[in-house]
């Protein structure tokens, strides 16, 4: 048995929002629902099934449309089919639109591609789920490439007959593991022609977005120096082998004594949590869970969800308690009597309410989602007594189908022109999801397609590297005082730790020459373990290069009331103390045996939170005094995106205020704009 394997498992990428499923003329036809809805059916009654069957028809929508909906309104249930309905209908609408517009200014080209689209996806269908994308922030293909020109007249019979066919459209065996629900949202889907950016980009950034753009920034002639210390236990991600651990030897004993230790530490201090709420109970009293009570009493435990395969509601919220005060026993958690409820599968809480008579349930009058947050501290970092300027730019740095770095380039340019303190680039550098890193076929821009491809080695060591080195020499020759930092990724095509990652110099220094690395030591630059938990002249910074929202939302949130579930989210991983504290995990690759590195060092919230994700556009927000920054991926599948950077001022510049985060820290969302083609 082997927990984690070579292969790594694979998040489905934001690319594959937009993208019609896979359906056969016939199953069309039988009114066949996909997997992902036949697994709802159980929770509607018979009566809503044709009305669903019905819906799905009309709009063949695929389960990111779907996901979409329910982050947004809630889980489906019968009363808010209606409002599913005239959801898919108004981003239709919205789609349809931009198709007329994004087809009247269509090149000839496209139509090339619209003939070979097959007969197995239905255009509206393609416009709704590309506007979803649009809609929520995501990377994904345009209204304009969802729609495409009408196809020449062979091709149109060819799609006919294709769709006459009684046979199920069906696609080559996935080139990864893990990858078959990936491609089979893009079985229907034409893969579209390369396109490579022709020469540099422009010179010229623009912002995006801004978080307290109130507050005035002034340049300076070179960076002043900046402190940074890396906190933490530095044995989680090391160890001897090369400076890295071995991480395919845990047992699932061991795996679950290590989560049973997290949850008997946390059990203290969600008890102070419910004392500090309820002050009018003098004699609070601690249960055990499956221990039946008629007393009122206080329960500490683990959020489960009933089923394997479901999502998590509020009819199938189990706790689970520990093996040292409960032995693992669960009981069946009702929360109807509680007025606020924020839940997901792998929480620590702590109940407040009284069990059946059996004790197999527990009815619960206060759910408490966690530990405390203490209040912001002010002011924040004190020791920077000047502007701190960080700059972030996150991966992958070239489009989905190409291997061209032209936005890395021109990123560790833009740092050469503003000079920040803090230069932070987050990977993957070589992104295992590319699809010519997937498909083998490794060709640089300048190469012909009939040059053998490279090896992944030699794109980072001919190619990333050396274009790493030069940007950051050209920076420290006008900056000396300018830190870089690099954090390594999981979808690193070369890199096979789980999280914790060590730094990238040790991941791949099984798989490069031992001194490829080496110049960009020399030049002072610092690698970072993948969670990372620094300080930059006192201001705590926590930085994972994984998606940590996306997991929270997609694991079945269970809120009451239902508003603002990015904020919630946010704020739940501040009071579980942790990036990444939802079970089963995601990202799956997490060796459990060192997954305190996932936390928060010394369990206090940082007063910046930094990772890309996937769920939203690009921003800054500040959530209980902390701030929340995404970056975006520098590249989307097929365009450039975003970068951030993060801007403090001094105190002494917070005017009447007390100094805090939230008084002094701007966020500035910014783009390159592409060449012409």
């Amino acid at each position: 048995f082997l927990p984690y394997p070579p292969s790594r498992a694979r998040i489905l990428p934001p690319s594959a929002i937009g993208r019609p499923l896979t359906m056969s003329a016939s199953a069309a036809a039988n009114s066949v629902l996909p997997s992902f809805l036949q697994s709802r059916l159980g929770d509607l009654p018979s009566s809503c099934h044709p009305q669903l069957v019905e819906v799905y028809k009309r709009f063949s929508f695929s389960h990111e449309a779907f996901e979409a909906f329910e982050v947004n309104n809630g889980t489906l249930i019968a009363e808010n089919i209606p409002v599913f309905q005239a959801f898919l209908e108004k981003e239709l609408l919205a789609a349809s639109k931009a198709a007329v517009g994004g087809a009247a200014s269509g090149s000839s080209g496209r139509a090339g591609g619209a003939a070979r689209r097959s007969g197995g996806s239905k255009p509206q269908a393609s416009s709704l789920n590309a506007a979803l994308g649009a809609a929520l922030g995501l990377p994904g293909r345009s209204a304009a490439t969802a729609a495409a020109p009408p196809a020449a007249a062979s091709a149109s019979a060819a799609a006919d007959d294709a769709a006459a066919s009684p046979e199920k459209l069906t696609t080559p065996g996935p080139k990864r593991p893990r990858q078959e629900e990936e491609d089979q949202l893009e079985a229907s889907t034409p893969e579209p022609p390369r396109k490579q950016l022709q020469g540099p980009l422009r010179g010229q950034v623009s912002l995006k977005a801004s978080v307290n753009d109130g507050i005035a920034i002034k340049s300076v002639g070179s960076a002043a120096p900046v402190k940074i210390e890396v906190l933490g236990d530095s044995t989680l991600w090391t160890g001897p082998r090369d400076g890295a651990f071995a991480w395919m030897d845990e047992s699932l004993e061991d795996r679950a004594a290590d989560r049973d230790r997290r949850l008997a530490e946390a059990e203290a201090g969600l008890i102070e949590a419910v004392r500090a709420r309820h002050p009018e109970i003098e004699d609070l009293v601690v249960g055990t869970v499956g221990v039946p009570s008629q007393a009122e009493v206080v329960l500490c435990g683990r959020i489960l969800c009933e089923g394997l395969e479901g999502r998590l509601n509020e009819r199938s919220m189990l706790l689970e308690g520990s093996k040292t005060a409960a032995r693992g026993a669960r009981v069946q958690l009702n929360v109807s009597g509680c007025p606020q409820v924020a839940a997901f599968p792998g929480q620590l809480v702590a109940v407040l309410g009284r069990s059946g008579t059996t004790g197999t349930t527990f009815h619960a009058r206060d759910f408490i989602a966690g530990l405390d947050l203490p209040p912001a501290s002010a002011p924040v970092a004190p020791s920077c007594t000047s502007l701190l300027h960080v700059l972030v730019v996150s991966g992958p740095f070239c489009t989905r189908d190409a291997l061209d770095y032209s936005p890395l380039r021109q990123a560790l340019a833009h740092a050469v022109q503003s000079r920040p303190q803090v230069v932070l680039i987050i990977g993957p550098f070589v992104d295992a999801n590319n699809r010519m890193i997937v498909n083998g076929e490794a060709i640089l821009p300048g190469m012909s397609e009939e040059d053998e491809p490279l090896g992944f080695e030699d794109v980072y060591t001919e190619h990333v590297l050396p274009m790493l080195r030069k940007g950051i020499l050209e920076l420290k020759r006008v900056s000396p005082n300018s830190e870089v930092l690099i954090v390594p990724s999981l979808d690193e095509a070369l890199s096979f730790h789980p999280m914790p990652q060590p730094p990238l110099h040790v991941g791949l220094a099984g798989c490069l020459p031992a001194d490829s690395l080496e110049p960009l030591r020399r030049l002072g630059v610092q690698f970072l373990p993948n969670p990372a938990h620094i300080s930059v002249n006192g201001l705590k910074i926590s930085i994972t290069s994984a998606d940590a929202l996306s997991p929270v939302l997609r694991s079945g949130l269970v809120l009451r009331p239902e508003e603002r579930k990015i904020e919630q989210a946010l704020r739940l991983l501040l009071q579980q103390r942790s990036l990444f504290p939802v079970l089963p995990r995601d990202p799956p690759q997490v060796s459990e045996a060192r997954a305190s590195a996932l936390d928060f060092p010394e369990g206090a919230p940082p007063d910046v939170c930094i990772f890309p994700s996937a769920s939203g556009s690009a921003s800054g927000a500040f959530v209980d005094g902390r701030l929340f920054i995404n970056p975006g991926p520098l590249c989307r599948p097929a365009a450039t995106g975003t970068f951030a950077e993060l801007y403090l001022a001094p105190p002494a510049s917070a005017g009447a205020g007390q100094g805090l985060l939230s008084e002094r820290a701007r966020v500035d969302i910014k783009s390159f704009a592409e060449a012409a083609r």
